[in-house]
């Protein structure tokens, strides 16, 4: 047994350690003749006998570890070529498409949003988001592949038919998988990968109306039709039960959908370390099949009376098609595949009456989904699910289901007797209870804070009340109420909802009564060794030689992770992160952080600032900022402001003319007001010198009204235009005479055409100059006139759409700097340059 443990180890190691490849070498068709040949050989050497020639010690270590580790790797190597393939050509980027396709999933539609202008409801009208199979086209390359669709203003009539399974004939405007890549942020290009999406779109209904065909058959139609009328009968209950409040929760826990979900909820489950209460895991493929366990076992022994059967079989066959049939209906995340996985291994050696480790069931599941989806080493939920079970595993090693404290029941009476066995057992279950959220919280805390950049201080109390109660109150009325006839699951349903209310409640007290998260920027790669180490040491069975070593490390990473650490020598770094067709810079010192513009925020509730720049932010350990500027009002550079403020503690708020006013009301700056030429602020080393508007008398919603600031350090010079024009352009060539080089320029309006006139180029005479666009956006920046020009100038042209964020760094004011792009981290999937996107980069990326 222990040689197949080691066997599927190697293999799941093989699988997933492909997916963190710089580059993939050959191709698929070649990983696919490797993989055979290994195959071939492996049987020829079998049957021949070599193995058995081979000593013990290199025969265990061919056969268990390299063979499995080789086949594995190939079989990742060939199905992640298959699924860079996959990927619309970037030659049909922004070309649209009459398909016929089939939607695949539970549509997210909620009230339809304005455009243009500030965020507002369009009444009457959705909008869309869904997963769709294309069935027919007019390219056959594209028939089965799979689409992540939007579809802006819905009508109400199209709305009620855009059903799981329905079939649609509709024009697409499609674009290759593309996202904005930054350090310590969500790799959303990565995440498309992962989930097998060939392109993203949305549809032109203005251009030809899309047209409905009919309901879908097949497997897959059948289960989301199932989970499109369960999510229409919790929608029912709601309206029946005067608005059940917590209705989307319902449905997130049933079904795994977890689209309607408010912010404030969602930040109030990550501040109290519970959100993983969402994530359909073992506890609810658990309790299915153990239900539907104990219901086989009573219909086995009915039977059992007129027939003579094995009864364990027809005991456990109901609780494996009901986790099967529960993990499909969930939406099949990584989670509920992991523990569909570890059930149907348990409930096989229940049938074959065969004694199998807690080892080889974690393994075993762990190489089915990575021989499934290789690339599911990208997704934060498989490091989570896996690691929490890993770390419950290793805690409760070797224990044994019996009393193991000599109770002795005995000395009292028979009444007695089963009052102090009840109570017992109680102590015991809560010793357990803490001894489980322990090893999650030791197991966790690493990844916690290399994934999401903090950690929740009072998880580890809150979930010893969370999980019980919605283990054992909330989810058996939920999901009884979806056994029921619909008059019964609408008041189970509402007894859930209230106490899902209650639920929310407690963790709101909670959260102010309790230090919550707490941010941590990412640690050393030392510090993770240690922490590593430590984890594995803690979490090893009480009367392990050297546990308590564990504890000797524990000074040492806080320490490591606490924001104190020993003096920096002095530097300037400059970060243009990748936010799309917008703008966001950070500026850092050792001991100072400065922000200009925080991106674009959108109507459906995303928003640069709270998904790209607090986060970057706060991994980089910098929860607080001297100063947010925001050079004007266009939403692609003050969009993100609230989610900033939200995240972030900031100083000072600068912004043009009565701007500042009106963007204090969402947050708490300790000071707003205007940027106007001629006034200057300093930080540290840092000095901050106004150039443009020369008044306060200006809204601030106007491109012209950008604040132009000097950013200087030592001798260190960066200009931040915003949007200006050419015209503006020139009055600051008229203004400041005589100006001195600029090392980094950001280019004025993205590199729109009227801007980057040749008198700015030949008055700031920049070293480099950085274009903030998005990926072949339709405004079409940086224009090719502008490409020309700087081109002409000999500056060294670099693109966020291009080169993902881009950091220069100078240490000790010595030029020139070290420059590192995003897009250069090493990632295979990341797509290179496009030269008719992009200008050449002629300084080089490190």
């Amino acid at each position: 047994m222990s040689r197949l443990v080691a066997a599927l180890w190697s293999l799941a190691v093989g699988i997933g350690q492909v997916a963190f490849w710089p580059v993939l070498p050959w191709n698929a068709d070649f990983a696919a003749a490797l993989l055979l040949g290994l195959v071939l050989l492996a049987l020829v050497a079998a049957i021949g006998g070599s193995f058995s020639r081979l000593p013990a010690v290199p025969r265990y270590v061919v056969c268990y570890l390299l063979l499995p580790f080789a086949l594995g790797s190939c079989w990742a190597l060939g199905a992640n070529h298959h699924s860079l393939a996959a990927r619309l050509p970037l030659a049909l980027h922004g070309t649209d498409h009459r398909v016929t396709l089939e939607i695949d999933d539970l549509p997210q539609t909620a009230a339809a949003v304005a455009s243009f202008g500030s965020p507002r409801s369009v009444h009457g009208y959705f909008d869309s988001r869904f997963r769709a199979r294309v069935l027919e086209s007019d390219l056959p390359d594209f028939i089965g592949k799979r689409l992540l669709l939007s579809w802006y203003g819905l009508p109400p009539d199209s709305a009620a038919t855009l059903t799981p399974g329905s079939r649609w004939s509709m024009t697409l405007r499609l674009k290759r998988p593309r996202g904005s890549i930054n350090p310590h942020t969500f790799d959303y290009e990565a995440w498309l990968l992962e989930q097998g999406i060939f392109a993203t779109g949305y549809v032109r209904d203005r251009v030809t109306a899309p047209e409905y065909l009919a309901a879908g058959n097949g497997i897959s139609s059948v289960v989301n039709g199932i989970r499109e009328r369960l999510r229409q009968r919790i929608t029912g209950a709601s309206n029946d039960a005067s608005d059940m409040a917590q209705e989307a929760l319902i449905r997130a826990l049933l079904l795994g959908d977890k689209g309607g979900i408010d912010t404030a909820t969602q930040d109030l489950l990550r501040r109290t370390g519970t959100a993983h209460l969402l994530a359909i895991s073992g506890l609810h493929v658990g309790m299915v099949a153990g239900f539907c366990l104990l219901i086989g076992g009573l219909l086995s022994r009915v039977v059992g009376v007129f027939r003579p059967h094995n009864p364990v079989l027809l005991a456990a066959a109901p609780g494996l098609l009901a986790a099967l049939a529960y993990t499909l209906l969930s939406g099949a995340s990584l989670s509920a595949q992991r523990a569909l996985v570890m059930t149907a291994i348990a409930i096989a050696a229940l049938v074959l009456r065969r004694r199998v480790s807690a080892g080889l069931v974690f393994v075993a599941a762990l190489s089915c989904v990575l021989l499934m989806q290789p690339l599911a080493v990208l997704n934060a939920g498989f490091w989570l699910s896996f690691i929490a079970v890993a770390a419950l595993l290793l805690r409760f090693r070797g224990r044994s289901s019996t009393d193991s404290n000599g109770f002795d029941e005995g000395r009292s009476g028979p009444d007695q007797g089963r009052i102090a066995v009840l109570v017992h057992s109680m102590w015991r279950y809560f010793l357990s209870a803490i001894h489980s959220q322990w090893a999650i919280l030791v197991g966790l805390l690493l990844p916690s804070i290399l994934i999401f950049s903090g950690v929740s201080v009072s998880g580890l109390l809150i979930n010893l009340i969370a999980i019980p109660w919605v283990g054992l109150a909330i989810l058996p009325l939920i999901f009884l109420g979806a056994m029921v006839p619909h008059g019964l699951g609408t008041i189970l349903w509402r007894l859930a909802d209230t106490q899902l209310g209650w639920l929310l409640e407690f963790l709101a007290a909670a959260d102010q009564a309790l230090p919550g998260w707490q941010a941590i920027p990412n640690p050393a790669p030392v510090i993770v060794a240690l922490a590593v180490l430590s984890s594995l040491v803690l979490l090893m069975p009480r009367g392990t030689p050297g546990r308590v070593l564990g504890w000797c490390l524990f000074p040492v990473l806080v320490v490591g992770l606490s924001p104190w650490q020993r003096p920096q020598d002095p530097y300037l770094a400059l970060t243009v992160l990748d936010v799309g067709q917008g703008l966001a810079v950070v500026a850092a010192t050792e001991g100072r952080t400065i922000v200009f513009d925080t991106g674009a925020s959108t109507g459906t509730g995303w928003s640069a600032g709270s998904s790209i720049v607090a986060p970057y932010l706060l991994a980089e350990g910098r929860p607080q900022l001297d100063a947010l500027i925001v050079s004007h009002g266009d939403r692609d550079h003050a969009g993100g402001v609230s989610g900033v403020m939200a995240q972030l503690e900031v100083g000072r708020l600068f912004a043009p003319g009565q701007l500042p006013q009106r963007l204090a009301d969402l947050g708490a700056p300790g000071f707003a007001g205007p940027c106007v030429a001629g006034r200057s602020e300093s930080y540290g080393e840092l000095e901050l010198t106004w150039l443009w508007p020369g008044g306060e008398g200006l809204s601030g919603e106007e491109n012209d009204h950008s604040c132009v600031a000097l950013l200087e350090w030592r001798h260190v010079r960066v200009l931040l235009t915003g949007d200006i024009s050419e015209d503006t352009e020139r009055r600051l060539v008229v203004q400041y005479p005589g100006f001195a080089p600029i090392d980094v320029l950001l280019a004025p309006h993205h590199g729109s055409r009227t801007s980057s006139s040749p008198v700015l180029l030949d008055w700031a005479n920049p070293a480099q100059v950085v274009f903030s666009t998005g990926f072949h956006h339709h405004f079409g920046h940086p224009h090719a006139d502008v490409v020309a020009r700087y081109a002409a100038h000999r500056v060294p042209m670099f693109n966020t759409a291009a080169n993902g964020a881009v950091t220069f760094r100078w240490r000790d004011g010595h030029l020139p700097p070290e420059i590192r792009c995003a897009r250069n981290a090493g990632n295979f999937w990341l797509s290179e340059p496009d030269p008719a996107e992009s200008p050449q980069v002629r300084y080089p990326c490190q």
